[in-house]
């Protein structure tokens, strides 16, 4: 089959050389040529060879199939003819395959063409978005072994509600969901893969229809929407090595636009300090980042990253802290485990309160921690948080849910 669709690609493309528009007849010409050229093969067998011309072509080749099916998240190549996926939380082999490197290298460039980019030698890795939005991120020799893509889809996202009782306990669920309405300040912390920007896209349903939110992202992923929303997106150099927009500028930039929610999906380098700042000054927010714990979060991820903006950066600890402390209200933390049956799930592990700081290392309380495989309420009272319910005027009963 390799041989007869490499005959039909050449086939089709020397007509699109010769200036014919073979578009809207791109089916009837691939079967009269097969007809012609090899008169043995069956029904299903030219039907089989026409659609993988067409989805070379015109869509995605080998990974086609798994681009259209709505319930694949993730699609990685690891060699041409290796392909795997996400599906519902499961990682699956992929039955469909490249040819050869060179099949796979085609393939990248026109990826790279359908995305306004480029990678060669001297560029050897890249990150773009495909015109359906979706994030694809490119490493070819001599940075990496052989030519790699992993394609980040994005579906929709419901309600927190549909997340229960895998990741949240109802409980649990119900309490982000009132924290979320009273403009409760949240950074949703954990390893990469484990939701933390799906968590944004997911609390947004509870956005009211009037509120103004912004998102600034380094690169285009979270599936929040809003009728309301303004979405910001840095951008890389381009290959003169011009053009490029700084995360830090955009946000700086967002946050004169009169937006009443600041979100910021993967918080990088100095530019937490001004996410922070906003925070602390009445902005309400969101934000995600890479932690361990709600602990590691406050008392070292956040404070390594403030100390990389200028304006930060000659700040001694406690103001650090208590800039921290100030601005942010709850700490989520997201993970994975494996369920009874050993497939891998996501889930929540800490809701937490942030304490104010007086000086020493910042403090957190758990309100909900996973224990057993169940999200339970630790018993502590955040009254900091109930505060702002209360002001916002949403009703919250810690024991009893809303």
């Amino acid at each position: 089959m390799e041989q007869i669709v490499d005959t039909c690609r050449k086939h089709v493309l020397s007509l699109f050389q010769k200036g014919q528009d073979v578009d809207d007849v791109l089916d009837s010409e691939l079967n009269s040529f097969l007809q012609r050229k090899y008169p043995e093969l069956s029904f299903a067998e030219k039907n089989e060879a026409v659609k993988i011309i067409k989805d070379d072509i015109k869509g995605y080749g080998p990974v086609q199939d798994l681009m259209d099916d709505n319930t694949i998240t993730d699609i990685v190549v690891i060699k041409p003819d290796r392909i795997v996926y996400e599906q519902n939380g499961e990682i699956k082999l992929a039955t469909a395959g490249f040819w050869s490197e060179s099949h796979l290298r085609l393939f990248i460039e026109r990826l790279c063409h359908r995305g306004k980019r480029k990678v060669d030698e001297s560029s050897p890795t890249i990150s773009l978005k495909l015109p359906e939005g979706y994030r694809v991120a490119i490493s070819i020799p001599p940075l990496s072994g052989g030519s790699y893509l992993a394609i980040r889809k994005f579906i929709y996202c419901g309600s927190i509600d549909g997340m229960v009782p895998v990741t949240f306990s109802k409980e649990g669920a119900e309490f982000l969901k009132a924290a979320t309405r009273a403009m409760v300040n949240m950074v949703f912390v954990g390893s990469m893969g484990t939701g933390k920007t799906t968590m944004i896209a997911v609390l947004g349903h509870e956005f009211a229809p009037m509120d103004l939110p912004l998102l600034v992202e380094e690169v285009e992923e979270c599936p929040l929407d809003h009728q309301n929303l303004r979405k910001y997106v840095a951008r890389p150099p381009n290959i003169e090595g011009k053009g490029e927009i700084k995360f830090d500028y955009i946000l700086k930039h967002a946050l004169q636009t009169r937006g009443n929610r600041i979100l910021v999906a993967e918080v990088r380098d100095g530019a937490i300090f001004y996410m922070l700042r906003a925070m602390a000054t009445g902005q309400s927010g969101m934000g995600t980042l890479h932690a361990e714990s709600p602990q590691d979060a406050v008392r070292v991820q956040i404070p390594m990253l403030m100390g990389q903006a200028p304006e930060a950066s000659a700040m001694d600890q406690a103001t650090r802290n208590l800039i921290i402390s100030s601005a942010i209200d709850l700490v989520v933390q997201m993970a994975k485990e494996c369920d009874e049956n050993g497939k891998e799930i996501r889930v929540c592990t800490h809701i937490s309160e942030v304490q104010h700081s007086q000086g020493d290392a910042v403090q957190v309380k758990d309100i909900f921690v996973r224990r057993n495989r169940e999200m339970v309420p630790t018993g502590y009272v955040p009254e900091r948080i109930l505060k702002k319910m209360n002001k916002k005027k949403v009703h919250y009963n810690l024991k009893g849910g809303q």
